[in-house]
C-alpha cells in the first residue's frame, strides 16, 4: 500500500470513529487534502494541480505564499504554478494590497467546473469581475485559516515524520452551507483529529471588545452543546491576543453567572455551562511564530 493510500484508509477509519458528529459534515470531511510529492516530474505537476483546485474550490482563494510552502518549492515556482492555471483559465487573478503577496487567485468558470468533478460536489460560481468573489476586509484572516488548516494535515516531527495535528477538516465557507441557522456560530474550520475528536478550529486574528468576545462564548457554548464539535481550538500569530482572550473569558465566566437575560430572565451563563467552556476551549500557542514569520515578516 503506497503513503497515499495510507492516508485516505486512515482518514476513512477516523471518521468511522467519530461516528454521528461527523456525518454532519458529509462529505467535506472525508474529503483527503495531504500532499505527497509524486515519484516523477509529470506525477508531481499533476498532483500539484488537483490539490491547488481543491484549495481554491474550498477556501475561495490561495495565494503563492501558500503554495510555496505547501508544496516546498521557491516563490517564483508558486507564481510559475498559479499563472499557467489562470492561463487555462481555470483560475482568475486578483491584485489586491490586503494579500502579503499583493495578489490573490480565485476560481474561474471553468475552474469551477473542473473542481465539481474532483470533489463531487456543487461549486457556487459567483460570475462577473474576479475581485467581486473576495471579501477584501478578511483576506488576511482567510489565508492565515487555509495555512493552519493544511498545515494541521501535514504537520512533522523534527525528524520529518509525519505527527499531523488532524486528518481532515471543513472550511468556513462550507460550514455555513452545512448550517444556515444564526444559532451556530460560523466558525473558521472544523477538524477531525487521529483520535475521532471533532474540533472547531477559529484564527484569532485581531483584539475583540468584551461585548463580542461574550457573543462567541454563547455560539461556541451552543455548538458544543448540540453536538456540532467536542472542542474549541484557537490559534493565533500574537501571544498578547492570547493574552487579551483569556483575559476577557476570565472576566466573563465569573460576571455572566450573575447576571440575567432580559427576555428569558434566565442568567447569561450557568455555572456549569461555564465550566464546560473552560474545559472545552484551547489555546495553541504552537503556530505563533510560524504564522508571525509567514505573514507578517
Amino acid at each position: 500500500m503506497n503513503e497515499q493510500s495510507s492516508t485516505i484508509q486512515r482518514l476513512n477509519q477516523t471518521v468511522e470513529m467519530a461516528e454521528e458528529v461527523a456525518r454532519i459534515y458529509q462529505p467535506y470531511i472525508s474529503m483527503p487534502m495531504h500532499y505527497q510529492p509524486g515519484t516523477s516530474n509529470n506525477q508531481i505537476g499533476k498532483d500539484r494541480r488537483v490539490l491547488t483546485m481543491k484549495i481554491v474550490a474550498r477556501f475561495g482563494i490561495t495565494s503563492p505564499t501558500i503554495i510555496s510552502w505547501l508544496y516546498g518549492i521557491p516563490h517564483r515556482l508558486a507564481l510559475e504554478h498559479l499563472n499557467k492555471l489562470v492561463s487555462e483559465k481555470l483560475l482568475s487573478l486578483v491584485i489586491t494590497h490586503r494579500s502579503i503577496d499583493g495578489r490573490v487567485y480565485v476560481l474561474d468558470y471553468a475552474g469551477a467546473k473542473y473542481a465539481e468533478e474532483l470533489l463531487s460536489v456543487a461549486m457556487y460560481f459567483r460570475a462577473g469581475e474576479p475581485g467581486l468573489r473576495v471579501n477584501q476586509n478578511t483576506i488576511m484572516h482567510d489565508l492565515m485559516m487555509q495555512y493552519v488548516l493544511l498545515k494541521g494535515v501535514h504537520n512533522q516531527t523534527k525528524d520529518k515524520i509525519a505527527k499531523p495535528y488532524w486528518y481532515s477538516f471543513v472550511t468556513e465557507p462550507e460550514f455555513k452551507r452545512l448550517f444556515k441557522s444564526n444559532d451556530v456560530r460560523n466558525v473558521d474550520g472544523i477538524a477531525l483529529e487521529p483520535d475521532g475528536t471533532i474540533a472547531a478550529i477559529e484564527i484569532e486574528h485581531s483584539f475583540k471588545t468584551k461585548a463580542a468576545r461574550q457573543t462567541i462564548l454563547l455560539k461556541w457554548l451552543y455548538g458544543l452543546k448540540h453536538g456540532y464539535y467536542d472542542k474549541v481550538m484557537l490559534f493565533s500569530q500574537s501571544l498578547q491576543i492570547f493574552n487579551d482572550i483569556k483575559r476577557l473569558h476570565n472576566q466573563l465566566f465569573d460576571e455572566m453567572p450573575t447576571r440575567f437575560d432580559k427576555k428569558t430572565r434566565q442568567v447569561l451563563l450557568s455555572l456549569e455551562d461555564a465550566a464546560l467552556l473552560k474545559a472545552r476551549i484551547v489555546h495553541r500557542t504552537v503556530l505563533c511564530d510560524e504564522l508571525t514569520n509567514t505573514f507578517y515578516s
